[in-house]
């Protein structure tokens, strides 16, 4: 039996073979060198294995490998080969869809009927090249707003280069997110709730063309990010001053064991303007993250001002507090989180507070994931007691 499935192998890197004929030699190499070692892994555990039932894992293997190289007589060969020199190329991506329904709980849904809403949908392609480079090209082609868009167009959300060499300073340079909000830097398919905090959407300044030096240090318990940015938004290639805006965060785990830990940062930005607004904005910002067994707890706060050069200056005010528990570990989560934001503290009626009741289920982790959130708010005017119905379906690939 071993004689007739060493056969097929022998066959698979002839055909292999054929395959990778037709790229330059430096490729073929590489690539014969990995098919060997595969065939190699599968021909040793044929000689540890005794009966069929034993060999099924082995032969599972053989199968998949034998599809994505066309052996099979009816798939086409998978083949993704880097068009330049990077010897590692990724294409990753993600989709969210919604499906929202009911009132106003907060300003972003002024205006906001019910509907089905393609959110976010993304594809990533990332190139690592040997000399500590990597490229980052994140194009979105959905919605990328909680306002509602009349034609959906596409736009970056990130475009740059980074030179990773050392863990404690990482250069990037090009179109990323800025240095301030915890809330806001989380990955999009990791924050909790359907819509991220309202202080946090309205506060903090997303992403922006720049410059940034990041890394952790002291066995990575202190992070740090600090940028220079041209502070005018995504796709915008435009400056409306000669100066940039200038944002940094510092953050601190004292304490962690296995998954649990203690996490506490503080961050700000400040920047002069010319244009809609003239004069200079300056924020900051103070926030902490426990994971305690199945327990997540989020607080953040932020303060910001902006002091027009003619005009009366703004101060806001904004935080949140969220609550998370795993009623069956990794698969379903119930969560509760407060928000309130005040637009001018100076002023009465500026003020918005929303309780939002969540879950979670994951269906392959992170990967495939449905949340269900409900939002209960009395947004700053004349509503009260808002309340809106959040779903989204969100597939990472």
């Amino acid at each position: 039996m071993k004689f007739h499935l060493r056969l097929p192998f022998f066959l698979l890197l002839i055909l292999s073979t054929a395959i990778a004929a037709q790229t330059d030699t430096a490729t073929l190499e590489s690539r014969l060198a990995k098919l060997e070692q595969q065939l190699a892994r599968i021909e040793a555990r044929l000689g540890e294995t005794g009966g069929a039932g034993d060999l099924a894992p082995t032969i599972k293997e053989f199968n998949i490998l034998n599809r994505q190289l066309g052996g099979d007589g009816k798939s086409p060969p998978t083949l993704v080969q880097a068009g330049g020199s990077e010897p590692k190329l990724t294409i990753s991506g993600f989709v969210h869809t919604h499906a929202e329904f009911g009132g106003t709980p907060d300003s972003r849904y002024n205006g906001i009927n019910n509907r089905i809403l393609l959110r976010r949908a993304r594809i990533t392609t990332k190139a690592t090249f040997a000399e500590n480079f990597e490229l980052t090209v994140q194009p979105d082609f959905g919605n990328n707003s909680i306002a509602g868009n009349t034609a959906y167009r596409g736009g970056f959300a990130d475009a740059f280069v980074a030179w990773t060499k050392y863990e404690a300073a990482n250069l990037q340079l090009g179109q990323f997110k800025s240095a301030f909000g915890y809330e806001q830097l989380v990955s999009d398919t990791k924050t909790p709730l359907v819509e991220r905090a309202l202080p946090s959407d309205m506060m903090t300044v997303g992403r922006q063309i720049g410059v940034a030096l990041l890394g952790s240090v002291a066995d990575k318990t202190i992070t740090y990010n600090v940028g220079a940015y041209n502070s005018n938004g995504v796709n915008n290639g435009n400056n409306d001053n000669s100066q940039f805006m200038y944002a940094g965060r510092v953050g601190v785990t004292p304490w962690s064991k296995g998954t649990d830990k203690l996490s506490l940062a503080t961050n700000g930005y400040w920047s002069n303007d010319t244009g809609a607004f003239t004069g200079w904005r300056t924020a900051w910002g103070l926030d902490t993250q426990l994971t305690l067994g199945r327990w997540d707890l989020n607080v953040e706060y932020l303060h910001s001002l902006q002091n027009r050069l003619n005009g009366t200056g703004i101060r806001s005010d904004g935080w949140s507090l969220l609550g998370a528990y795993y009623l069956i570990p990794k698969r379903l989560q119930a969560l509760i989180r407060y928000e309130t934001f005040d637009a001018n503290t100076t002023l009465s009626g500026t003020t918005s507070a929303t309780w939002i009741y969540g879950a979670n289920y994951f269906l392959k982790g992170d990967d495939i994931k449905f949340s269900l959130d409900y939002y209960l708010g009395n947004p700053a005017g004349p509503l009260k007691q808002q309340g809106r119905f959040m779903s989204r379906m969100q597939v990472v690939f």
